[in-house]
């Protein structure tokens, strides 16, 4: 027993930094997180259909629709919901406690990613970076096909690392696997798995061994999505090909290429300040000119060139794409930043430039704590209020059936979210083309009853002649609103 207890207290004492980082990390996270998580429509459609997989075991070979074109997503994602949902009773905390858990695992990975190739000091500062620059905070919040990529991008420097030093067949496999299951979850990661393929290349035995095993990996990774394709014609593949023969849906623009880099490098690195992520584009870009005699330093530092060309060329193709399509290359980044700082400045120098860098991070996230984290939710729109405006109507829809929902405080008109709190009550709405034909709609809205008689939205105009049938103040100036036919 004494043995333990000394053994617990060393490894505290020797990572006692990170300790503090994991500690504040989860408090980023879990802080407030039934208000400020988001729950969008993109979350209540997949919630929807992980439910379905829950209740009624219906196994999936699909992800949901892109948001930039009609191919999909795999659906890794879905299964990773999975059974955080069925440990919580459907609950949708489970979406944003899948998302927390899947960033503190890839916070702890980095960590021993890190400390096992590189000195401590470069490990602490990374998963500092990690757990406190504003974007990753969100990732770490909200459930969504990207946001869990950092988990398998992570895995795969692991793997890598490893096979830089050991040169293991069953490495290349696995290396292979963690990248199919990183495009999986979201295309994006096709650029890490170029760069990872060109620097097998570079690998001095096995080369061609390495290679093919690799792309087996990648290939089994890949196997639901591959499997569907085959089920279905192809229809994804031909989805895909469509889009790309309808060319750019942007004109081509140096100004959008560079604010997608440097607002990229702003809110996953540089504490949504502009110009620190500038700096901070400048010293990840100057890694590609690095000497060293250190493996793991020349093996990253092939990866991360790779990886930015890869990307780099993406960006033009598609000149207005969001930031967190450079997500490989910010993940690289945690480590190539930390590590150029300490290479190229004297010590003390290095851990002040690192410390405001931290301190930076840390106060833009702490700053922003009672906001809504993610995407699309309007003020005093929350899970919270959702659950409390779902559970509202499926009471009132057990003597009003045959109702439909809409929501006007979001761009989500048809409402899935609340949709979702409403099944999972055990009442079924509508479908979501059945506005016409339904005898009550219920709807979330900041405008007076008087507006949404003239209102033009489909799912409210379709729904026309009604009359005002109920109103529930939800607080925050939203209002639920029953119209009967």
């Amino acid at each position: 027993m004494k043995s333990l207890l000394k053994l617990g207290f060393t490894l505290i004492a020797t990572h006692s930094f990170f300790l503090l980082i994991l500690i504040l990390s989860l408090f980023f996270r879990l802080y407030r997180i039934d208000t400020l998580t988001t729950f969008g429509g993109d979350q209540g459609m997949d919630f929807l259909t992980v439910r379905d997989m829950v209740l009624l075991h219906k196994w999936t070979l699909i992800g949901l629709k892109t948001s930039i074109g009609p191919f999909f997503q795999g659906p890794l994602y879905l299964y990773i919901l999975f059974p955080f949902f069925l440990l919580l009773h459907l609950n949708p905390i489970a979406g944003p406690i899948a998302a927390i858990s899947i960033s503190t695992l890839s916070l702890i990975l980095l960590y021993i990613t890190v400390l096992k190739f590189f000195p401590k000091s470069i490990a602490i500062i990374s998963t500092g970076l990690f757990a406190f620059a504003p974007q990753f905070v969100v990732f770490g919040t909200t459930p969504l096909y990207q946001n869990f990529l950092p988990l398998f991008i992570i895995i795969s420097l692991y793997i890598y690392f490893e096979m830089i030093n050991k040169n293991n067949l069953i490495l290349a496999v696995l290396l292979g696997l963690s990248i199919g299951f990183g495009i999986e979850l979201h295309l994006l990661n096709l650029t890490l798995a170029l760069a990872m393929l060109i620097s097998l290349l570079f690998t001095k035995e096995k080369k061609i061994i390495n290679i093919i095993l690799y792309a087996c990996g990648v290939i089994t990774g890949l196997l639901p999505t591959l499997i569907f394709e085959v089920r279905h014609n192809f229809l994804n593949s031909r989805l895909f090909l469509d889009y790309l023969k309808q060319g750019n849906h942007t004109p081509f623009s140096f100004e959008n290429i560079g604010n997608q880099w440097i607002s990229g490098a702003a809110i996953f690195l540089g504490g949504n300040i502009g110009y620190v992520g500038v700096l901070l584009i400048i010293i990840s870009i100057s890694f590609f000119f690095i000497k060293s005699n250190d493996k793991a330093v020349k093996s990253l530092r092939i990866l991360v060139i790779f990886t930015f060309l890869f990307i780099a060329l993406l960006s033009i193709r598609f000149s207005a794409f969001q930031a967190h399509y450079i997500l490989p290359f910010w993940v690289l980044s945690l480590i190539t930043i930390p590590l150029m700082l300490y290479k190229t400045l004297p010590k003390n120098i290095a851990v002040i430039c690192a410390s405001i860098l931290l301190l930076i991070n840390f106060l833009a996230s702490f700053s922003s704590l009672n906001n809504n984290h993610g995407y699309a939710m309007p003020k005093g729109w929350s899970m919270k209020k959702i659950n409390q405006a779902g559970e509202i109507i499926s009471h009132d829809a057990k003597s009003h059936q045959n109702f439909n929902i809409a929501s006007l405080v979001d761009g989500d008109t048809r409402a899935y979210p609340l949709r979702y709190v409403v099944e999972t009550d055990g009442e079924m709405p509508e479908n979501v083309n059945a506005y016409p034909t339904a005898k009550y709609l219920f709807v979330v809205t900041y405008i007076p009853y008087s507006n949404l008689l003239t209102y033009k939205t489909w799912e409210i105009a379709s729904f026309k002649p009604f009359k005002f049938g109920h109103k529930w103040n939800l607080g925050d100036s939203i209002y639920l609103y029953r119209l009967d036919k």
